[in-house]
């Protein structure tokens, strides 16, 4: 592949390919007789390796031992080890700070609720809103049947996943093993299974939710197919993140 066809494959310029090159991580396999940069299919491996450890915060210091280790088959080196542990421990503290903010919101919310005493007449629709908002959270120790957050998310995205129907297909995909990655501004949620029923329930859902008119929902979009791996979903639109989370939710269930 020419530098250019390389780049289009991967949705980058060529510019970041030469910049890539410059910083030691990208090196061409050869030149045409006219001096023009070569590549095999090994290059796109790397660039799309390249673009994850990117995407999880890596830094390019970080990303040139990587593949150092990568392309010589010496992953278990203690500098590789340290630097991916290090990543894992930053992420493990950004996810802790969302949840205790996820926690903050549910205190914020009590403490406006019981801070006001008894509300007025002209005052019970804004309270009748709050006690709602309670309800869908789940650290609320007051509420015992409080739904969690997922499914407040999936009502308020107006997402057919709250039908009947689409109860029913979640509960084919329980329990299933998922490999979840963001690419190309959307979530691509692979199953890795081959069980042809699987494929089939992928399906009805896309279908499910390609009939969703709601407002917030409408510029989500769904495709599934099968491949080597097992069946893969890819989900776009502002909504996506749900998904997500579903998926991830629904691999811990039997």
């Amino acid at each position: 592949m020419t530098i250019g066809e390389l780049a289009k494959r991967v949705r980058l310029r060529p510019s970041a390919l030469r910049y890539y090159e410059e910083q030691g991580l990208l090196a061409p396999d050869g030149r045409t007789e006219s001096g023009y940069r070569l590549y095999g299919p090994a290059a796109e491996q790397t660039l799309r390796l390249i673009q994850r450890a990117q995407r999880l915060g890596l830094s390019l210091d970080d990303i040139r031992r990587l593949l150092a280790g990568y392309q010589s088959g010496t992953l278990s080196d203690e500098t590789i080890i340290q630097v991916v542990e290090a990543r894992a421990i930053a992420l493990e503290q950004q996810l802790t700070e969302l949840l205790v903010y996820q926690h903050e919101l549910d205190l914020f919310l009590q403490d406006i609720r019981h801070e006001h005493g008894e509300p007025t007449a002209a005052d019970h629709s804004g309270r009748d809103h709050v006690d709602k908002l309670l309800e869908h959270i789940c650290l609320n120790p007051h509420q015992q049947t409080a739904r969690n957050w997922l499914d407040w998310l999936i009502e308020a995205a107006g997402c057919q996943l709250h039908s009947q129907a689409g109860q029913v297909i979640l509960q084919q995909l329980a329990g299933q093993h998922s490999h979840i990655w963001r690419e190309d501004e959307g979530y691509h949620i692979l199953i890795v299974n081959h069980d042809l029923a699987i494929g089939r329930a992928l399906a009805d859902l896309t279908r499910l939710e390609d009939n969703c008119d709601a407002p917030a929902h409408a510029d989500l979009t769904a495709v599934t197919h099968h491949d080597t791996n097992g069946h893969h979903l890819i989900v776009r639109g502002a909504n996506a993140f749900i998904y997500a989370r579903l998926f991830l939710a629904l691999e811990q269930q039997a």
